[in-house]
């Protein structure tokens, strides 16, 4: 939604193939967004992802978003497969523009200073959590190189002051917080206002 306000075209990748609802629930939110959605029964995250960058450079969509499975950073085999899937999309841009073969993999630019998917990496952490994002913080950083945050349930009594913590070990930018469950309870980060409610 935030995307489409901004005026991008968005398609989305239901890359949660483990969790049987999760296509499904996925589903529901691209229709209350209105945005495509690329999914697979069963199969393989990877699979799902390479094909949702192809779909997405083939209908001209400006962003392809790709919903991966919770996991802990202890389920070895799940991250495994979380670095999978950034290989396979790093191949898939690659793929998709013969001028970019060969080039250095994500974090390095690519042809004129453009850079290979993904994009970016987001974490999305429960405020509730207290040191243990800290710990998935930390742990998915060094798997993926995390470019940005998205903390929920900062609605409850807990105010999130993880973030404290993480800023000072890991200062990965934080983009939104969730404050619901509605589509306009997901909000733009902003480290003034949060800083104070923290204080307060």
């Amino acid at each position: 939604r935030h995307l489409a306000d901004e005026g991008a075209s968005v398609l989305l990748a239901a890359a949660d193939t483990f969790r049987a609802a999760a296509r499904e629930q996925l589903g529901v939110w691209a229709d209350r967004n209105l945005v495509e959605i690329i999914s697979q029964e069963g199969g393989d995250p990877a699979a799902v992802s390479f094909d949702a960058v192809n779909a997405g450079r083939a209908r001209g969509r400006d962003v392809v978003l790709v919903d991966t499975a919770g996991r802990l950073p202890t389920q070895l085999h799940l991250m495994e497969e979380l670095k999978k899937i950034k290989r396979t999309i790093q191949k898939a841009g690659q793929h998709n523009d013969g001028a970019t073969a060969g080039l250095p993999p994500v974090g390095a630019a690519g042809v004129a200073g453009v850079s290979l998917p993904p994009h970016e990496v987001l974490l999305v952490i429960d405020g509730n959590t207290g040191q243990n994002a800290l710990a998935q913080v930390r742990a998915f950083d060094d798997a993926l190189g995390l470019s940005g945050l998205i903390v929920t349930k900062l609605d409850g009594t807990a105010k999130g002051g993880v973030l404290a913590a993480i800023a000072m070990e890991r200062p990965v930018p934080v983009y939104f917080i969730g404050v619901g469950e509605k589509l306009e309870d997901l909000e733009t980060f902003d480290a003034r206002e949060f800083a104070q409610a923290l204080l307060n």
